[in-house]
């Protein structure tokens, strides 16, 4: 079984926008526990107004550091703090360099020579070679997944957004999922396991808030993206497989309508026809850039075909992924 990673991160919180703050947690809490977050700035500037409202939601400590007609005095105070932390805490093996200023490259090295894996995040266009380079990872914000979390788990919605609540509740579990070790050498996870990744997501997450008793019941409801198993014996370990979609067809659409961080696309396709659910973090790279519009003409691959019959939203709608869009005229 592997052990899970433990993070601090640290956010110069004067180059980075607070609206990333969500994406920045859910991309960290994949890869372990995060145990310090901390963010610096001198907070009596007016350009923090943001930040101040993400701490209130976010358990960041926040660290006041004033200028002092001093260069550089928040990255002189999250680089004396991380190293102080990297001696105190053997246990944390991850540290996370939250900013775009390229004079972090030697906190990076040095807490590399303390032991530790370094991930490194920034704006695109702003980091160095020097900086990304001293990292063991770097990722861009641009590149980070959004967050869909305020659809996922609010307990009142708007009518429009709580009819794709499946949805949004599937492609959690998916990231949970994937942010889980596999068991040995198979392609199976410990259900176990993938409770706890789920947990570092989402550690108000309760199954009863879905009708069911317990975490088992609960992944066995999605019988169409994962299967659960067990190992035969008196004590039961359960394991968690994902079945992958077969289906590679590439049928045309128009998008219907945009809810959030999904899009629903109603096929053009003579053969089939339908509404299909898109998540937009997965569109072709290409088109990455691009900024999705209701009835815009695309193009997609078909994960799963609606069942118009069916007397669910969620299973009325298809699924569609790698979406391109169609020269518009």
């Amino acid at each position: 079984m592997n052990e899970t990673s433990k993070i601090a991160i640290f956010f110069d919180a004067e180059n980075v926008p607070a609206a990333m703050v969500p994406e920045i947690i859910s991309f960290l809490s994949t890869k372990g526990d995060i145990l310090f977050q901390r963010a610096y700035a001198d907070w009596s500037i007016a350009n923090t107004k943001a930040w101040q409202t993400q701490i209130t939601k976010t358990p960041i400590t926040a660290i006041q550091q004033f200028h002092h007609n001093q260069e550089q005095a928040v990255d002189k105070a999250v680089m004396m703090d991380a190293i102080e932390l990297a001696i105190k805490h053997e246990e944390i093996d991850i540290f996370t360099l939250v900013a775009s200023d390229n004079g972090y490259y030697s906190l990076s090295l040095r807490l590399r020579e303390l032991g530790k894996r370094v991930i490194g995040i920034g704006e695109k266009g702003k980091c160095s070679p020097i900086w990304i380079n001293s990292c063991n990872e770097f990722q861009y914000f641009e590149d980070l997944e959004e967050v869909d979390d305020d659809i996922l788990l609010q307990s009142e919605k708007p009518a429009e957004t709580s009819e794709i609540k499946d949805f949004a509740l599937e492609k959690f579990l998916e990231r949970a999922f994937d942010s889980t070790p596999f068991y040995k050498d198979t392609n199976t996870k410990l259900l176990s396991q993938m409770w706890e990744s789920i947990l570092r997501q989402k550690p108000d997450f309760s199954v009863k808030d879905y009708g069911k008793k317990t975490a088992r019941e609960f992944i066995m409801s999605f019988d169409d993206k994962f299967k659960v198993s067990d190992d035969g014996k008196n004590q039961k370990t359960f394991f968690v497989e994902k079945i992958e979609s077969k289906n590679s067809q590439r049928i045309t659409g128009i998008i219907k309508r945009k809810i959030g961080c999904y899009c629903i696309i109603s096929s053009t396709d003579k053969d089939k026809k339908g509404d299909y659910f898109f998540y937009r973090n997965e569109i072709n790279p290409k088109y990455k850039k691009q900024k999705l519009e209701k009835g815009m003409k695309v193009n997609f691959v078909v994960v799963r075909e609606p069942n118009l019959n069916a007397g669910t939203f969620k299973d009325k709608n298809g699924r569609a992924t790698d979406l391109m869009i169609e020269q518009q005229t």
